[in-house]
């Protein structure tokens, strides 16, 4: 699964589903969407979106996190860091749920952070689909 975000200006973004979770994750802890718009802006065609202002401070948290970071380290969906490589899994009706670590597989990576960053800041806003 993926999403599409939307800028009021400038191109879209198409990020994947593994890589979003925890972006929102960040967005809801540092009270920058709502509950209800972390709900949204989590499922396609829900209508989750943002403001120029809102973007904007995205933005600036995104860089506050990428300053604790190194190049190569990836933010977790606890969102703690860390430079071990992304595990994998084969996903089939044998795949048993207590065999993955969640935490792990839904990441962000600081490369990809620095794209969503320089998006936010240039978007004038954006929705979610």
């Amino acid at each position: 699964m993926s999403f599409i975000l939307v800028p009021h200006s400038g191109e879209d973004l198409q990020v994947n589903g593994w890589t979003w979770r925890p972006i929102i994750e960040l967005l809801r802890a540092e009270n920058l969407i709502s509950d209800e718009n972390y709900e949204r802006m989590g499922a396609q065609g829900c209508g989750g979106q943002v403001d120029d202002e809102v973007a904007r401070r995205i933005a600036d948290v995104i860089d506050h996190n990428l300053a604790a970071m190194n190049p190569g380290e990836r933010m977790l969906a606890d969102l703690t860091s860390t430079a071990r490589p992304n595990s994998t899994y084969t996903f089939g009706s044998s795949t048993k749920l207590d065999d993955i670590d969640v935490n792990d597989i839904y990441s962000a990576s600081y490369e990809w952070l620095v794209i969503f960053k320089d998006f936010c800041r240039s978007s004038g806003g954006f929705k979610v689909v």
